[in-house]
């Protein structure tokens, strides 16, 4: 138990460290790799899915964090909060980005592990397996 718990806790660093480095290319996108290693990297889906989901979370909190406080993000997000709910609604933008990445997060890390599983159960049973070589 203590293994899984010390690879639960290595993946999530390892997607956060994922997720810093894709958010330097403009694709946004690929954030949902790091959390396919994260559910590659965890024996259960239960953990597959956290590690990602915080990992990747964490990351764009981060991001969205420093953002607001070294480059007026939170000024540019209320200003279009603006233009579509009214005055003051910047906040909005900004859980929704929490969000988005939570659920690239969590979907990337269930994607993983069920990879993981699929892979196994192929090499379980690939035919080449129970060749003895000459």
């Amino acid at each position: 138990m203590e293994i899984e718990n010390r690879k639960f806790y290595i993946s999530i660093v390892i997607v956060l460290c994922l997720t810093m480095l894709l958010t330097l290319i403009p694709i946004w996108q690929l954030v949902i790799i790091p959390g396919i290693i994260a559910g590659m990297l965890n024996k259960s889906l239960k953990r597959g899915i956290l590690s990602g989901l915080s990992g990747v979370t964490l990351s764009w909190g981060i991001y969205v964090i420093v953002g607001v406080y070294t480059r007026n993000v939170y000024l540019t997000l209320d200003q279009f909060g603006e233009l579509i709910f009214g005055g003051g609604s910047g906040w909005i933008f900004l859980i929704l980005i929490i969000l988005l990445a939570a659920i690239f997060g969590a979907v990337g890390g269930g994607i993983g592990n069920g990879l993981m599983a699929v892979i196994k159960v192929y090499l379980e049973k690939h035919p080449s397996r129970d060749l003895k070589p000459k």
